[in-house]
C-alpha cells in the first residue's frame, strides 16, 4: 500500500497542552488541504511553531487505519466521528508509524525524523468519546521533528466515494422511482452503472435495505432521527470517511440523463477539502454533486437543528467554503432533468 496523506489539520491555539486544571480551550482545528514545513521550526500557522528549540512534536501523525478502529470499537458514531477531535496534524494511510520512532522517513519529499509516541492524555475522553485515552495507549501516533523544507498535500487523486440516495418516498410518481425504466434499463442499473464507470466505491443509502440492490453492493442505512435525502447523505459522508475517501459523489435515481463525463467534469472541479454542486435556472442540484467529508460537520449542526433543507445545506458549505457552484448552461443542463411524475417520464423521453 502506498503512503498516502488523507487529511491536514492545524490550530493557531492550544485547547488541551498545558491547560490542566483549567478548561479545556477554544481554538479552531482548521482542514486544510496543504501544510507549509519548516525545517527544525514546525508547521506554519499551528500551534508549536518555533515552540521551543529543537522540539520533539514540531509535527504530529495519526494513522487512519487505527482512526476507524477506535470508532468502531468504541460504538462512536454520527458528528463524533471526527478526524481533527485527535488533534493531530497528519491522518495517515499504509504507514506503520510505531515503527518510525527513532528513525528518518519520506513523505511527498519532505523527511521527518521521528522521536516518540504521541501519547493520549485525558482530554482525549472528552474531545473524542468516554474511554479514548486509554483505547488510544499505545497507539496515539506519532511526534517528529521536521528535517526538510516543503509543502506537505492531502492526496485526493484517488479519495472520490459515491453513493446513489435511494430514500424518497415516490409518493408523486405512484412507485418505487428505482423501478422505472428509461431506454430498456431499470434507473437503478442505470445509475449504479454510471458510478461505477468512474472506478471509485459505490454505495446505496436508503432507510432500509431495497429488493433490487445487488448482492455485491453495499448497502447504508440512513442516519437515525433526520428525514429526507440529508439522511442517506449523512450517512454516507460517514461511509466515506471509513473507507478513507475524500470526497463524496452523491447521486440521485431520477436523473437518468446524466452522463459519466458530466460527472468527471465536476470531480476534475473538485479540490482537497473542497466539493461542487451544480446550480441551475431552478437552484442547487445537491444529489447531483460532490462533498468533501468536511462537510460531515457542518451538516451535522444543520441537521441537529432541525433544518432538513439540501438548498439550505449548500448554502451552508458554500458560506463554509466547503463547496462551489457550478453553473449549468446550454445543453448541459438537460443533463440534470428530474423526473417526479408520469408525465415527467413521458417528458424525459422527448428529451
Amino acid at each position: 500500500m502506498r503512503r498516502s496523506v488523507f487529511r491536514l489539520c492545524i490550530s493557531p491555539g492550544h485547547n488541551y497542552f498545558g491547560r490542566h486544571g483549567k478548561p479545556a480551550g477554544e481554538a479552531p482545528v482548521l482542514d486544510v488541504p496543504e501544510i507549509e514545513c519548516v525545517a527544525g521550526h514546525g508547521i506554519r500557522g499551528d500551534r508549536f511553531f518555533d515552540y521551543k528549540p529543537d522540539y520533539k512534536g514540531q509535527i504530529t501523525f495519526f494513522m487512519r487505519e487505527n482512526l476507524v478502529r477506535m470508532w468502531n470499537e468504541l460504538g462512536i458514531s454520527g458528528p463524533g466521528k471526527d478526524p481533527s477531535a485527535t488533534r493531530r496534524n497528519v491522518l495517515t494511510e499504509g504507514l506503520d508509524l510505531t515503527s518510525l520512532i527513532g528513525g528518518e522517513f519520506e513523505i511527498q519529499g519532505i523527511r521527518f525524523l521521528g522521536t516518540e509516541e504521541c501519547r493520549p492524555c485525558s482530554w482525549m475522553n472528552g474531545a473524542i468519546h468516554p474511554g479514548a485515552e486509554e483505547w488510544m495507549k499505545g497507539r496515539g501516533g506519532l511526534r517528529a521533528k521536521i528535517l526538510t523544507s516543503g509543502m506537505l498535500r492531502q492526496d485526493s487523486s484517488d479519495g472520490l466515494c459515491s453513493a446513489l440516495i435511494a430514500g424518497g418516498m415516490s409518493s408523486r410518481m405512484g412507485y418505487d422511482k428505482a423501478l422505472m425504466k428509461f431506454q430498456g434499463q431499470f434507473l437503478w442499473q442505470r445509475q449504479l452503472e454510471i458510478l461505477r464507470s468512474l472506478s471509485c466505491p459505490v454505495a446505496v443509502a436508503a432507510p432500509a435495505p431495497r429488493s433490487w440492490i445487488p448482492m455485491q453492493t453495499t448497502f447504508i442505512p440512513d442516519a437515525e432521527g433526520v428525514a429526507g435525502p440529508l439522511a442517506g447523505l449523512l450517512a454516507s459522508l460517514e461511509w466515506t470517511i471509513v473507507r478513507g475517501g475524500t470526497h463524496l459523489l452523491a447521486l440521485a435515481l431520477d436523473m437518468p440523463r446524466l452522463s459519466a463525463c458530466t460527472l468527471r467534469r465536476l470531480w476534475d472541479s473538485c479540490s482537497p477539502g473542497v466539493g461542487v454542486v451544480p446550480r441551475g435556472a431552478s437552484g442547487y442540484e445537491p444529489l447531483a454533486a460532490i462533498y468533501p467529508v468536511q462537510a460531515l460537520q457542518t451538516l451535522h449542526r444543520l441537521a441537529s437543528d432541525g433544518n432538513w433543507k439540501l438548498q439550505d445545506a449548500v448554502e451552508a458549505l458554500e458560506t463554509a467554503g466547503q463547496c462551489r457552484v457550478f453553473s449549468l448552461e446550454g445543453s448541459l443542463a438537460a443533463e440534470f432533468f428530474n423526473v417526479n411524475t408520469p408525465a415527467d417520464l413521458v417528458e424525459m423521453e422527448k428529451i
